[in-house]
């Protein structure tokens, strides 16, 4: 079984393929020398030494996570330099971006360009993957398109957040943290038998942080939070072939977070009149507070229920991933980030986006035989959404604009993937998934003051697409030590529609990509160096990205942004994972990512609002063609190292921890603006714990950012109308060195 109460499954403890510490095992044979564990990921939907999946996966543990002091699923990417968070300026927008590919749009009738998953589950949205990091057993990244083995296509990568299962012993965690600026976290976990043929897990997480920020309009802290996370497992083996997993969460989350201050406002006519208003804050790339006159508010709600069952037949086993996820998503914020309303808007509800979504997964593994082994299946997913917002103007014409859009999203699929063993040393993997995706749509609005607003109107639409994304890959295992492969994936990202009434329900097209790859992945120093490498190149056809106008501006309101396939983008680059054990109490890790992103062809690209106030765009769209790609830093390097101290007169450990980060400098917008570049920055996090011997308690003080290195998540042009020349940025709480501390007893 791949799961079972009395046998359970060796799983990666306290590793990291790419940036974090490992623990050792004894080598039998070589006596104390201390060596490295098995990496096991599931990758290919079966349980496999990381070291012999021909596929570019980065794995993180839940023991890592927790000793990193990692809290959410945003804070991932400072563990691996091949992953990089897309911040936005609502929560609901937030995504990752792997390899240079990331959502550009986030229109309800997009698909995400990275997939995330929990659990096995897909989910619909990417705003949805932000979730509090309580009990995890591992977190996988797949780099480049997975389109073979993975729930829906995805066309950047796939995240896989794995939490923990149920235990056939009573165990436990209950741990407390206190960081800096009045933030507190508790969480805990029990697990157990309630008989021979049925085990539980409970996890709980709470949330209160008072926040790092402040509105100087008001007097009141921002970027504050309040949540809690709620997450139930059964696990019942009535047999030793027959297993079912029935898993449940709850996850609710108020904030006055996401504020975004001033970076800077550049020279023009408006200059002195913008800088007055944002008195008595000055802006500059540290500025964190903000002069608001509009709340910033965000209130989540999400929760599922997934049932797996496991059945073995003789020697196949039949898998099967029912599931069932919704998301509410609230969010506001003061859009022209000051304390005036120049034009006089004012929001009679908050904006709202409403999410469900059913899927359903089943597959057929083969056992490993001589001549290789399969698996097939096939898969359904299925989601509604719905946004609702209004707004309304006192500016010259009185006026309250109500919209509403409803998107209905099919995807229904069969999967395979074939290894074959050419020989001893040789093997062929072929893959392959054909899709089919309807699309439908209905937006409407009410309400126009003839300037502010567009004209009222109801548009829908409905298509269909099919498509079939085949993989070879060659595998060469030269030795025991060491393996390469080549590999060739096609990606596809399903069509969209442009939503919004401007556009009239513009269909966009799929995007799809070439990808090719060359890997080697190693073990050297008898086993005490583990060391991977990844080069790699892929054409994106059709991205599908944002522009100010479509071909027949006749039709829109000028400026008005519109969901269009870009065109053509590459990227290409090398990667470098590596974990050395030199001794038993010392582990070092890390990894470099230089990544290539190109934009090859895009002719009618978006303008940013300071290149409209400077009318670097008089026709409101530029040429991006040659430009480089958001959100991707070319070089990323991380280095993460421990040492344990056994202390002589009381049975404790101490460890000492350094993790260090380091970027080059990264553009956050696709229009090449200048001024939304970030200069390249080094971070270094240190920690120290001290732990039981033989019991299970460790307390653990740390320090974020020790040379207080100040730094934006994400920096864009405000609205020319609103704020010329203006740039807003967020700067993240760890943009400034923050100390704290952490309890933890596991029993």
């Amino acid at each position: 079984m791949e799961k079972s109460l009395l046998v359970p499954v060796l799983l990666a403890s306290g590793l990291s393929a790419a940036a974090a510490p490992i623990s050792a095992q004894q080598d039998p044979h070589t006596g104390d020398r201390a060596i490295l564990e098995e990496l096991v990921v599931t990758a290919r939907k079966r349980e496999q030494n990381l070291q012999d999946v021909a596929v570019s996966v980065s794995l993180l543990s839940g023991k890592t996570l927790a000793e990193a002091q990692l809290k959410n699923a945003a804070e991932l990417a400072t563990l691996l330099p091949t992953l990089n968070l897309q911040a936005s300026s609502g929560p609901s927008t937030a995504s990752f971006n792997i390899r240079g590919i990331g959502t550009q749009t986030f229109s309800p009738g997009v698909d995400p360009s990275v997939s995330t998953m929990v659990d096995g589950v897909v989910l619909g949205r990417s705003g949805m993957a932000f979730l509090d990091l309580a009990d995890i057993e591992r977190v996988e990244v797949l780099r480049g398109p997975q389109g073979t083995l993975y729930g829906k296509n995805a066309s950047g990568g796939v995240v896989h957040i794995i939490t923990r299962d149920p235990t056939p012993e009573f165990s436990g965690t209950i741990a407390g943290t206190a960081i800096e600026d009045n933030e507190y976290r508790i969480d805990g976990t029990v697990s157990g038998p309630v008989s021979d043929t049925l085990g539980y897990r409970l996890t709980g997480s709470k949330v209160d942080d008072d926040g790092w920020a402040k509105n100087v309009y008001n007097g009141n802290k921002i970027n504050d939070q309040d949540s809690y996370t709620i997450r139930g497992k059964l696990l019942w083996q009535p047999d030793e072939d027959l297993e079912f997993l029935l898993a449940g969460d709850y996850h609710e989350n108020d904030c006055n977070c996401l504020a975004l201050s001033v970076r800077e406002i550049l020279a023009g006519p408006s200059q002195n009149r913008l800088l007055q208003e944002q008195l008595p804050l000055v802006p500059s790339d540290d500025q964190q507070d903000v002069n608001n006159d509009e709340s910033t508010k965000n209130h989540t709600k999400s929760g599922g229920l997934s049932l797996s069952a496991n059945w073995n037949i003789e020697d196949y086993l039949l898998t099967s991933i029912s599931a069932y996820r919704d998301w509410d998503n609230k969010s506001i914020v003061d859009f022209d980030r000051g304390p005036t309303n120049p034009l006089a808007l004012s929001f009679p509800s908050i904006p709202r986006t409403e999410q469900d979504q059913v899927s359903q997964e089943i597959r057929v593994q083969s056992p490993v035989s001589d001549w290789g082994s399969y698996i097939l299946g096939a898969y359904y997913f299925e989601q509604d959404i719905d946004t609702s917002s209004s707004t309304a103007t006192s500016l010259i014409i009185p006026a309250t604009r109500i919209a509403s859009t409803h998107v209905e999203a099919r995807n229904a699929s069969i999967f395979g993937e074939v290894n074959v063993n050419i020989s001893q040393q040789w093997q062929l993997i072929l893959g392959g998934r054909y899709s089919y995706d309807e699309l439908k749509y209905r937006t409407q609005a009410v309400g126009s003051d003839g300037i502010l607003f567009p004209p009222p109107g109801r548009s829908r639409n409905s298509l269909d697409e099919t498509d079939f994304s085949p993989k070879v890959v060659v595998q060469w295992d030269f030795n025991e030590q060491a393996m390469a492969y080549a590999s060739y994936v096609s990606g596809y990202k399903g069509p969209a529609f442009d939503t919004s009434l401007v556009a009239d329900g513009s269909v966009v097209k799929p995007e799809t990509s070439d990808a090719w790859e060359l890997g080697l992945k190693s073990r050297w120093l008898d086993d005490r160096l583990l060391l991977n490498i990844a080069a790699f190149y892929a054409e994106y056809d059709d991205f599908q990205a944002e522009t100010s106008l479509d071909n027949n501006p006749d039709d829109l309101l000028p400026g008005s942004p519109v969901l269009v396939n870009a065109g053509e983008v590459s990227t290409k680059g090398v990667e470098i994972e590596f974990i050395a054990q030199p001794a038993d109490s010392w582990t070092i890790s890390g990894g470099l990512a230089y990544t290539d992103g190109t934009i090859e062809d895009y002719e009618e690209g978006n303008c940013s609002g300071g290149q409209i106030a400077r009318n670097e765009c008089p026709d409101g769209y530029q040429d991006l063609s040659g430009g480089r790609l958001p959100q991707t830093p070319k070089w990323k390097f991380n280095l993460n190292t421990n040492y344990r101290i056994g202390l002589q007169k009381v049975p404790l450990d101490l460890t000492l921890g350094a993790n260090l980060r380091m970027q080059d400098d990264v553009l956050y917008g696709l229009s090449q603006d200048p001024y939304t570049e970030q200069d390249g920055y080094t971070i270094l996090d240190i920690s120290a714990a001290l732990s039981g011997r033989d019991k299970g308690y460790r307390f653990t003080a740390f320090v974020k950012n020790v040379f207080d290195t100040h730094y934006a998540a994400l920096i864009f042009a405000n609205s020319a109308d609103l704020q010329p020349n203006a740039y807003i940025q967020l700067v993240p709480k760890y943009a400034s060195r923050t100390a704290g501390v952490e309890l933890r007893y596991d029993f």
